[in-house]
């Protein structure tokens, strides 16, 4: 019973701290200093894909084949101020391994500074599908949960391809101010 409260409480402080954070930046915007994450970003990048605008069933994504794959594969990882949090330098971190169009996995978590325990871990396993006939962009089709609770909030992601750098978009990784643009994501395999 505990290891299903303790990630729905979690989830639960973090978006009514969200709200309460957004007032305070407000107010004191001009006398805080802004805290740089290691990804050095300064504005997400927007994307305006025609097919991401769009709501789609993950039944509507075709898949992805083989040689179009072959550009997305390998491991992806993430290290990003949580937006969401109390603005403690607390770590939004998040892990991707993508070893075949059918074969994908997500991995999300926090980390507080000087401390290496993974909070509120997401593991979550699910395949790929296309999203632009140029192979710009592809769409995560979570299938199961293999570790965190199903918290609502769509675990699914778009990956895009600009100019040779890679980004993540994802309802799960919120931006400095509120929305879900697109953050630089480093291809480390």
């Amino acid at each position: 019973m505990k290891k299903i409260l303790f990630p729905i409480i979690v989830f639960s402080v973090i978006s009514f701290s969200c709200k309460k954070e957004e007032a305070k930046i407000e107010k004191t915007e001009s006398t805080v200093n802004t805290v740089i994450d290691s990804a050095k970003i300064s504005q997400p990048e927007e994307f305006t894909d025609s097919e991401t605008e769009n709501v789609k069933s993950d039944l509507d994504y075709e898949e992805v084949e083989d040689k179009d794959f072959a550009k997305w594969k390998g491991e992806y990882f993430l290290d990003y101020i949580d937006y969401a949090g109390e603005n403690d330098g607390t770590k939004l971190k998040a892990k991707l391994v993508l070893a075949s169009s059918e074969d994908g996995h997500f991995y999300l978590w926090y980390e507080k500074p000087n401390d290496t325990l993974k909070l509120g871990m997401h593991h979550v396993y699910g395949s790929f599908g296309k999203t632009d006939k140029e192979n710009n962009a592809i769409k995560f089709l979570p299938e199961i949960v293999t570790e965190g609770e199903d918290t609502g909030i769509d675990l699914d992601y778009f990956l895009y391809n600009r100019e040779g750098k890679f980004y993540i978009k994802s309802g799960m990784i919120p931006t400095g101010n509120g929305d879900s643009g697109g953050i630089p994501i480093q291809k480390i395999k």
